[in-house]
């Protein structure tokens, strides 16, 4: 079972930025963990938590 924090962040209804969080950190894992090649989705993050 995941806990309550991680189920809040993988929730749509908690948390309306779940694609774009999971989008970054899937480039963070294809790209070993290279910061520089994931600016775009951070950003993307980023823009979407300041929205909601």
């Amino acid at each position: 079972r995941m806990p309550r924090q991680a189920q809040r962040l993988t929730d749509h209804d908690t948390n309306p930025c779940v694609a774009e969080s999971e989008a970054s950190r899937k480039c963070m894992d294809d790209n070993n963990c290279n910061k520089d090649m994931c600016t775009a989705y951070f950003l993307k993050y980023k823009s979407c938590r300041k929205f909601w």
